[in-house]
């Protein structure tokens, strides 16, 4: 009866762990209002001045980049135009990296709640198979963990590739200079004054 108690235990660590690290991806994915590259490409075939107007029709009202257009279109010079841009890029990289640990933490809550309970499981004499499947949960849960955090990572970072290829598009015919690849390639870059 204890090595049912502690293999369900570690099944409901395990499984909170796993269910509480696929939380961020989903959150990355909600972050922005549809497919940011297609959008840019598109944009990128319109004339400069209608642009802006045309984000604003495509994206979802209450998006991002719906944001973005309004506050760009809505400054008064192309300076300000770029300090909003640039404190919208501040935002959404703020909402990119919110939960980015949970993934990380929850691999090793999962496992170290597995060692545990198996410790537990060998002090209480509950036997070999019981010990094997409360470490088996746990190593899923974490195996579960470790891979939301990667899935997490990668929709971030294409995400980022593709605001930036937004802002390009938007904020680029601004500042009238080609303008040099991001130093820090996994962090959206900020429209240059």
């Amino acid at each position: 009866m204890l090595a049912l108690l502690f293999i369900a235990l570690s099944m409901a660590a395990s499984g909170a762990c796993a269910a509480v690290s696929w939380k961020h991806p989903a959150q990355v994915a909600r972050a922005t209002g549809g497919d940011l590259m297609a959008l840019a490409r598109s944009l990128r075939a319109l004339p400069v001045e209608a642009r802006l107007a045309e984000l604003a029709r495509r994206s979802p009202p209450e998006s991002w980049e719906h944001r973005l257009a309004h506050e760009v279109a809505s400054a008064a010079d192309p300076r300000a135009k770029i300090a909003a841009a640039n404190d919208l890029l501040v935002e959404i990289e703020q909402r990119l990296d919110v939960g980015a640990g949970w993934p990380r933490a929850a691999a090793r809550l999962s496992a170290l709640s597995a060692l545990l309970l198996a410790t537990l499981s060998f002090l209480a004499q509950a036997g070999p198979s019981a010990i094997v499947l409360v470490l088996g949960a746990g190593a899923a849960g974490a195996i579960a963990s470790a891979a939301a955090g990667r899935a997490g990572r990668a929709a971030a970072s294409r995400k980022r590739e593709a605001i930036d290829a937004l802002v390009d598009v938007v904020i680029g015919p601004l500042d009238g200079a080609a303008r040099a690849p991001s130093a820090a390639p996994r962090r959206s870059r900020r429209a240059r004054p």
